[in-house]
């Protein structure tokens, strides 16, 4: 399906973040007990935790948010980087298995969170929506100074591939991804007040690390 932003009312994006709630939540179930990642996924988190580690070495923040944590993969690269990082899902599952490897996380929707925190930090959520942008702006509204988004790379060869074959061998099964470009993020952002100071490529550009810094920051 091609992107699609303009037009779209915030009324609109709330109740789709609310459908998107439940398709996350039917995904996550059960899911908990099968923890095991292909050699690709391996690589693949290898590959980001790396670029994490470079790019958090080069902010200074106290406190940090992971939105949709999942399995714990980047909040855990946060922590790592001493940063006292907390993350939040909406799926229990993804909770329980964060919680058994004793990182700190709520089940909890973005929309309830009502701390602000100097990092806000996300991996492959926004491009989930038809229309990314009330998101995007609940994500500006809850940091202090810094957002990094891990997003597809839909302008990438490698990244179309590899979508094309995640398609395949799961033969339907995966949470459908609207072909936003990077730009699209980044006008959004960049709308919203808050600049573009970091676009790393991540796992041979089927990835980029965004990181935005709120205008006026000091």
């Amino acid at each position: 399906m091609e992107h699609r932003l303009d037009g779209l009312s915030e009324e609109t994006g709330r109740g789709e973040a609310q459908d998107m709630s439940e398709v996350w939540k039917k995904r996550w179930r059960g899911a908990a007990g099968r923890r095991a990642v292909t050699p690709l996924g391996k690589w693949m988190f290898r590959s980001k935790s790396r670029a994490l580690r470079k790019i958090l070495g080069t902010v200074s923040v106290r406190t940090a948010i992971e939105i949709g944590c999942g399995f714990g993969y980047t909040l855990s690269a946060i922590r790592k980087a001493g940063i006292d990082a907390v993350g939040i899902d909406i799926s229990p599952e993804a909770v329980s298995a964060c919680a058994r490897q004793g990182l700190p996380v709520r089940q909890k929707d973005l929309a309830e969170v009502e701390e602000r925190y100097d990092l806000v930090s996300s991996d492959g959520l926004l491009e989930h929506f038809l229309n990314f942008q009330p998101v995007a702006e609940r994500l500006m509204g809850i940091s202090r100074e810094y957002v990094l988004l891990i997003q597809p790379n839909h302008d990438s060869l490698a990244g179309k591939i590899l979508a094309l074959l995640a398609e395949i061998l799961r033969r339907g099964v995966n949470v459908h991804e609207y072909n936003y470009r990077i730009r699209d993020f980044v006008g959004v952002f960049e709308r919203g007040g808050f600049r573009l100071v970091r676009n790393v490529p991540v796992f041979a550009d089927v990835f980029r690390l965004l990181v935005f810094r709120k205008d006026g920051s000091p």
